[in-house]
């Protein structure tokens, strides 16, 4: 059950082309931008926004360790997230879901985490 399905899998390959121009401006999503583990090219994903404090951000992985941005963050923690119009730096660390990580998140992804997540991880960027 770690791996999405197909019909997810085919879902987000569909939708994210479309979310990723806006992600980093609405108020309910963020842009992460790694670096490419094979390729050191950057790749940018849309993500459930969450509260910030000007220090940290947390963002949920519905599919934990196997999505291919947390593969990423496992071989650079070194990110960018945009976050309404604004590009910030910064290191993050997948962490596993606690009830404190838990309420770190915004209220869709902690919906989302409740309803389809699978094998879930917490990817705290700590801005730098």
């Amino acid at each position: 059950m770690g791996q999405p399905s197909t019909a997810a899998g085919a879902f987000w390959k569909a939708v994210n082309p479309f979310t990723r121009p806006f992600a980093g401006y609405a108020p309910w999503w963020v842009l992460v931008e790694t670096t490419g583990r094979r390729t050191g090219k950057p790749r940018r994903t849309p993500l459930a926004g969450a509260p910030f404090d000007e220090s940290t951000l947390s963002v949920l992985s519905v599919y934990g360790d196997t999505s291919a941005f947390a593969k990423n963050i496992r071989a650079n923690p070194v990110v960018r997230i945009q976050r309404r119009g604004r590009w910030l730096g910064g290191t993050a660390e997948l962490l596993d879901p606690t009830p404190e990580t838990i309420a770190q998140l915004g209220r869709y992804a902690r919906w989302i985490l409740l309803r389809i997540s699978s094998r879930p991880k917490i990817v705290r960027v700590t801005v730098s």
